[in-house]
C-alpha cells in the first residue's frame, strides 16, 4: 500500500565568509588580502538550494505533491566584548541567533 504522507530531510554545511582586509603598515607596502573562513552565521545556500531542488524533484517523480516544508534551525551564540579606552575586552555576554540549515519536507500523495 502508498503511504498518503513521504518525509525526506536534508542538511547543509556552513556558509563560507569572505573578508578583505588591507595589510601592511606603510602606504607603500599596504596591500588587499582576501580571506575565506567557514562561517557557522550562514549555511551553505547553494548546496542547500540544490538539495531542496533534488527533494522536490524526487517527490514528484513518486508522484507525490510537495505538502509542507519545515525548516531546520540550528541555535548558536558568540561571545559579545567592548573595547575599553586601555584596549582591553570586556566580556559583555554571549549573543544569540539562529539559522537554518536544513529542512523536513513534506509530500502528500497526488490524486
Amino acid at each position: 500500500m502508498t503511504q498518503k504522507f513521504v518525509t525526506r530531510w536534508f542538511y547543509a554545511s556552513v556558509g563560507k565568509f569572505e573578508d578583505v582586509k588591507t595589510v601592511g603598515f606603510l602606504p607603500w607596502n599596504r596591500r588587499a588580502v582576501k580571506t575565506v573562513e567557514d562561517s557557522y552565521r550562514t549555511a551553505n545556500y547553494d548546496e542547500f538550494a540544490k538539495q531542496l531542488e533534488h527533494v522536490y524533484n524526487e517527490l514528484d517523480e513518486l508522484g507525490y505533491d510537495v505538502h509542507q516544508v519545515l525548516p531546520l534551525n540550528i541555535g548558536a551564540s558568540e561571545p559579545n566584548h567592548a573595547v575599553m579606552d586601555n584596549g582591553r575586552k570586556n566580556y559583555l555576554g554571549d549573543v544569540g541567533f539562529s539559522v537554518t540549515r536544513g529542512a523536513i519536507v513534506i509530500g502528500r500523495l497526488r490524486g
